[in-house]
């Protein structure tokens, strides 16, 4: 064999073996939640522009998206966490937190909350096959603020972390971070 023969024969075991791993890495990342964010998601632009136009008022020019993906399996259930401000949005309790999961073309909104402050965590612990989210609650009357837990129920997540289902922490869950405190987010209808 020529030393091309060789070199190409071991070219080709490198990237075996280096597919091997990486295919290794994402069955072990089904474990926790994979977090992509991707603001260029016209799709999602497009949902979140139709659901949040109102027909009497028009749009709010103000209005303002984070997003992050969460794919709960590590390859396909997908949900999307979008946090919405601006004017009409938010108040001295947050802002408008919506976790959303792709339907056919469009999406389905399986939680939409109210009074939320960043950051959002996405948890490591799961309720009915979805992970548990911790969002950040204060103001309106609640000082001093804490991270509240947002559980799915089978069919929703609560649609206010103030009051029960959901509930305060009490102790140091894990999780990461998937939209932080001070992100402004892009303007939704520029």
């Amino acid at each position: 064999m020529t030393i091309n023969g060789v070199l190409i024969r071991f070219r080709i075991i490198l990237v075996d073996y280096l597919v091997c791993l990486l295919l290794l890495a994402a069955i072990c990342a089904g474990q926790q939640p994979v977090i992509l964010t991707d603001h260029s998601n016209i799709a999602l632009k497009r949902f979140l522009q139709r659901e949040l136009t109102a027909p009497r008022f028009g749009t709010d020019i103000t209005t303002r998206f984070s997003s992050a993906i969460i794919k709960s399996n590590g390859f396909t259930q997908e949900e999307i966490v979008v946090y919405i401000s601006g004017r009409s949005w938010c108040g001295t309790g947050g802002c408008r937190l919506w976790i959303i999961e792709p339907d056919g073309t469009s999406f389905k909104v399986i939680g939409e909350m109210t009074i939320v402050h960043l950051p959002i965590r996405v948890l490591h612990s799961k309720s009915n096959g979805h992970f548990d989210i911790g969002v950040w609650v204060e103001g309106g009357g609640i000082q001093p603020g804490y991270e509240a837990l947002l559980q799915f129920d089978g069919k929703a997540y609560p649609d206010n972390p103030s009051v029960a289902p959901a509930r305060q922490h009490t102790e140091k869950v894990a999780g990461k971070v998937v939209i932080a405190r001070g992100v402004e987010g892009e303007f939704l209808y520029k």
